[in-house]
This record gives structure tokens, sequence and C-alpha cells, in this order.
């Protein structure tokens, strides 16, 4: 113990003493965990005493506000250290959240306004929520404590919407005392945002309504206000843990994945800083969003579905509209199994005009027939092959031992012939080809192919040839009718 230090016993005379001030108990009462006194003497008197004075500070109405929230974390501080009383405490604090507490920035010590939110984590009232949010927006560098207010707040919101809107409308109050409001103001985003992300992750809490607007007006509404950040890295700082929030909001809350507005925030982060391109520091966040884009791209494309405000949010994430375009071809090239016009969709970027009603009509009525003449491609081509196998040994044995039958099997081979180049130009005008060679192994895709007399394996032997239509670049587009392996 060094000479300035309180001993054991001055600091329990100083915890116990109704005389002593607040900045001077709290002291003592530091002191007496460093020493190990608690807990433990938990049970001496002069403990006690101490802790019955804390509590009445919390309660008499003529103590300070700011010495009022000291001694309610000074009890949480004992219930932590003493935690066979930490139950107790919070039962005997709980009369004081009846009405709502002084602002928790009254406190100037960031540890002090850690055990107070710890105190709000423990108790329930509708004036919490605001509160917490407040104090959030206002908090500057005790990260602790954010963290903890914010645990408190999403414990205490019904949805994440909710909490979202309660900081948009806290930040949008702030009016910080600095040279820079708008600086400080960005700065306090980004924590406040690294601290929801690490919250978010920890509690189960629905999306609720419209979080992307939420999460798009807690920046914009009080930037608009106090005005935008001017430092790059404070600009840079923000933007990407609003881009980092957006991926972990929608690699949670999987509801949203797929809902462009909640991406606004992307659109405003570009605009924030600047230019014509993303800077270099924002490309894994940027990586990240622009996988969870194309995923939720190909969920709805699986659905037959194309939401051309989603895949606009490629050109935002993409520093330049090429890039975009090129992702959305290369999914589409990807992924085979999804509908024709979701496909030719991510290629041309934008849907082909409808057609008319009328030639909508002829179009469904001739793809009716679609099946059957695939299914006589099939046998078009099996009597072909047959054909050319048996034309010259066929004829040459005809015209030795029966020369009378020889032109009539040469008139039925020519007939397979034409007929299978007839087929063959009906099946081309409708676009329509077989996929897979009987009797060849070839790798097996549940959307070509159904198995047959066993289970899946990545290669598999084609027993009847899927019929397909083409696209206009000769690569296998819809499937009219599956064939079958085993």
């Amino acid at each position: 113990m060094t000479a300035d230090a309180p001993s054991t016993a001055e600091s329990l005379s100083a915890f116990s003493s109704a005389a002593t001030a607040a900045a001077e108990r709290r002291a003592a009462l530091t002191a007496l965990i460093t020493a190990k006194v608690l807990p433990k003497q938990a049970d001496d008197p002069a403990v006690a005493q101490g802790r019955a004075h804390l509590l009445a500070l919390v309660f008499a109405s003529d103590t300070a506000p700011e010495h009022r929230l000291l001694a309610i974390a000074e009890c949480i501080r004992l219930g932590q250290v003493v935690k066979r009383w930490a139950p107790e405490i919070a039962q005997q604090l709980r009369p004081a959240f009846a009405q709502e507490l002084p602002a928790m920035q009254l406190l100037t010590d960031a540890d002090d306004r850690l055990n107070l939110a710890r105190a709000c984590a423990l108790m329930s009232a509708a004036w919490l929520p605001a509160y917490l949010a407040k104090a959030i927006a206002e908090e500057e560098t005790g990260e602790k404590a954010r963290t903890e207010m914010m645990a408190a707040l999403l414990a205490r919101s019904p949805d994440l919407a909710t909490a979202l809107r309660e900081l948009a409308n806290a930040f949008q109050a702030l009016r910080p005392s600095t040279e820079d409001p708008g600086e400080t103001a960005a700065k306090r985003l980004a924590r406040t945002l690294a601290a929801l992300r690490n919250t978010l992750l920890e509690v189960e809490l629905d999306a609720g309504d419209e979080p992307g607007k939420a999460l798009y007006e807690m920046l914009a509404l009080p930037l608009s206000d106090l005005g935008k950040p001017q430092t790059e890295k404070v600009q840079i700082d923000l933007v990407r843990e609003a881009l980092l929030t957006v991926h972990d909001i929608v690699r949670t809350r999987i509801s949203v994945v797929a809902d462009p507005e909640m991406y606004s925030v992307v659109g405003y982060c570009r605009r924030l800083i600047g230019s014509t391109s993303w800077p270099k520091e924002l490309n894994n966040p940027l990586e990240r969003l622009i996988t969870d884009v194309s995923e939720a791209l190909i969920l709805l494309g699986r659905q037959g579905q194309c939401d051309q405000a989603l895949l606009g949010q490629l050109d935002v994430l993409c520093s330049h509209s090429e890039r975009a375009r090129a992702l959305a071809r290369d999914l589409a090239a990807k992924h085979p199994e999804l509908p024709e016009d979701v496909r030719d969709w991510l290629e041309r970027g934008r849907m082909r005009v409808a057609r008319q009603a009328s030639e909508s009509a002829i179009e469904a009525a001739a793809s009716n027939a679609d099946e059957s003449i695939g299914l006589a491609l099939q046998a078009a081509r099996r009597a072909r092959a047959v054909r050319d196998n048996l034309n010259e040994p066929l004829l040459a044995n005809l015209e030795i031992y029966e020369p009378t039958m020889a032109p009539a099997a040469r008139e039925l081979m020519d007939r397979v012939q034409a007929l299978a180049v007839q087929v063959e130009q009906a099946a081309s005008l409708r676009a329509l080809d077989l996929y897979g060679v009987p009797g060849e192994e070839i790798e097996m895709s549940p959307k070509f192919f159904t198995v047959v007399g066993g289970t899946p394996r990545q290669r598999m032997l084609v027993k009847q040839p899927a019929i397909v239509r083409k696209r206009p670049d000769g690569s296998v587009g819809d499937v009219i009718a599956k064939g079958i392996v085993e």
C-alpha cells in the first residue's frame, strides 16, 4: 500500500459515513474492491451502512441529479461485486425508475455511465427506449457504456425498425457544442452503428416495418441538419459501418434480404462520399453487399420474379456500371435452373416489352405442341440412326437375294430420311432440341433429368434425353420435358 492510499479502516469509515460526499464514497468503494475487502467482508456493518446510504441517496428529494445517478450506478457496482446482493438491489432500485431519470451524460465518468446503463437494462418502463437512444447519441467515447445502452434499447424494442427510429429521433435532436457539429455527429453515428452490429447478432428481434428506411433516416436526417462531415476518414469510417450494418441486418433478418429499400442507405453513402467511384478502403463491405444482393436476385429468380429496383442496387454498389452488368450476366450464366425470362432479364438488364395479347395467344397455343414435337424428334432421330445402320447392308442383300423388294426398301429408307429432316426442321422452327444422348454418361442436373432406379450421383447414364428449348446464342434454355437417367 502506498503512502497516499487509504487504509482499509479509512475506506470502510468513508463508505459507511452519511457525511461522505458522493465522489468520496465512490472512491472508498473502489478502494475496498481493489483491496479485496469486498466481497469477502460483505457482512461487515460498515459495508451494510454504506449500501443503505447509497439507496437513501437514490430516493432523497434533495439529492443533486448527478449524485442520484451516481448512487444508482454505485448500487449496481456493489451488486456486481457482491453477487448475492444483486437481485435484492435491483428490486430496491425499481421504484426509482417510475419516472424518467436525469440525463445520463450528467455522469462524467464512462464507467459510471456503464453501470447506470446496466441498471436500465434491469428495468422496464415506457420512457426507457427514448432515454437510452438519447444517451447513445450523446455518448462520446465510452464504448462499453454505449454497447450496454444499445443492448438495453434493443431488448426493450418490439422490433429492429422501431429501435432504429428511436435512434434516428435522438440523433436528429442532437446539437453537439463543437466546432464542427456534423463531424461530431458522424463520428458518434459510426460508433453507434458499430455497437448496433455487435449487439444485433446476439438478440432475437424481428426486422419490423421498413428497417431500411429507418436506417437511412438515422444517418440522413441528422447530417442534413448539422452538415455532412468533410474529413475523408470520418466519411469512410461512417460509410463502412453503415454498409456493414446493412450486411449484418440482411444476413440475420432474411425477410428483408430481397427488399430494395433495405439498401437505400447505400445510395446515401455513395452521395456522402461525393466521388464517382467508391474508395478502395470500402472494397470489403461492398463485396459483401454485392454477394447479398446477388443471392437475393437468385432467390427471387427461382420463384420467377424480377425486381428491377433490386437489380439496380448492383449499379450503386459497383463503381462502374459495366461491372454491374457483367455481374448480372454472370449470375444468368451460373444459374441455368432459373426461368428463361429471368435469365434474359439478368443478361439484358431490363424486361422485354410485353407482346400483344393476340401474339401471346398464338404463342401459347403453339407451345402446347412443343412436347409432342420433341417426342417426335426423339423418334425421328432413333429412326434415322436405324436407317443409317441398315441402309447399305440391307439394300446390298436384297439386290442379291430378293431383287424385287429392293426398290420398295430403298423408297422406305428415303422416306425415313425425309421424315427425319422434316421433323428436325419443325423442331428448329420452335427452337427445340434434345439434351443428352441415350447410353452416354452425363452430369446429373435436376433441371433436366428425373432419376430412376437408384439415388442421384454426380454423373449418371442417360436413358431418355430431355426436350429443351435453345436460346438465340445456341445454349440450352427452358426444359419442355425432363429426360430420364439412371
